[in-house]
């Protein structure tokens, strides 16, 4: 039977050296990071050959740190030059472009704060940057959170808005951990956005309605984040849907610490995964 592959983004541990990290990942059975190497300390050729002797490989790059769609619009060529060259040194093809205001109550409110007149401004923006991206031969994807399922403008959902109104060479980077805290069923959405879909990543939760808080200021609040495999997500559902619908991986995400530090809900995700028998 066809197998997904495991990878990981985020679990970050600011206290250990970040190449014993890696190799503690890759040694679990993790063979890729969601995200380039670009922002590591040292030389960039040197920590590329450290990474895949490891046996690691990296799935996607971005359009760069801090660049937003309005700077992408407004001078495109050195902001995609900036982006070819990385993509090309790491041997990717999916370029991930920016948050739009759909999900802009993480950084101040909680719920749905974003308007009609923002949306249809987005959508503007991220038509452009996709062309600018998808032209200079790159796959770009979005990585959505909960608001855009739980945003509504005549009925329609954010998340239907960009599937209906923007050039159709953007892909999901498809959280489903999100989808879930949207409201929505994973395995629903992913035969819904099949053909939309690029990469998935694996979050899970123990409750549908805590994750809406994320930018609670207490540290010991619980967010509803946990250790994928021990929440509400069915995996072996997800997994079978996510093979059929041809996806390769399964990329482990977890934005908050519960019970568990980072470095054993990694390890615990991995095996959690792995013993649904679609992860290898």
């Amino acid at each position: 039977m066809k197998q997904l592959k495991a990878a990981w983004t985020g679990f970050r541990q600011p206290d250990r050296d970040i190449w014993d990290v890696f190799k503690e990942y890759a040694e679990i059975g993790y063979q890729a990071q969601d995200g380039d190497l670009s922002r590591l300390e040292g030389d960039p050729v040197e920590n590329w050959k450290r990474f895949k002797d490891l046996g690691l490989k990296v799935l996607c790059t971005g359009l760069g740190f801090g660049v937003n769609h309005k700077k992408v619009m407004a001078d495109p060529v050195p902001v995609i030059d900036d982006v070819k060259r990385r993509a090309e040194f790491y041997d990717v093809k999916y370029v991930n472009i920016s948050w739009t205001s759909a999900i802009k109550s993480f950084g101040s409110f909680y719920g749905d704060v974003c308007t009609y007149d923002e949306m249809m401004s987005d959508i503007e923006e991220l038509n452009a940057v996709v062309k600018a991206v998808a032209d200079a031969g790159f796959i770009p994807i979005y990585h959505n959170h909960y608001q855009e399922f739980t945003t509504v403008f005549k009925g329609v959902s954010v998340m239907d808005y960009y599937l209906t109104q923007v050039d159709p060479r953007l892909m999901l980077k498809a959280d489903l951990g999100w989808v879930y805290v949207g409201g929505v069923d994973p395995v629903e959405f992913m035969e819904k956005a099949k053909d939309r879909i690029a990469l998935l990543h694996i979050k899970d939760f123990n409750d549908m309605m805590k994750g809406r808080m994320l930018v609670n200021a207490d540290k010991e609040h619980d967010f509803g984040f946990c250790t994928v495999g021990t929440g509400k997500l069915d995996l072996p559902a997800i997994f079978e849907k996510a093979l059929e619908i041809g996806q390769e991986w399964a990329i482990v995400e977890q934005d908050r610490e519960r019970i568990l530090p980072f470095k054993d809900a990694i390890r615990g995700a991995y095996y959690n995964m792995k013993e649904t028998g679609f992860v290898e």
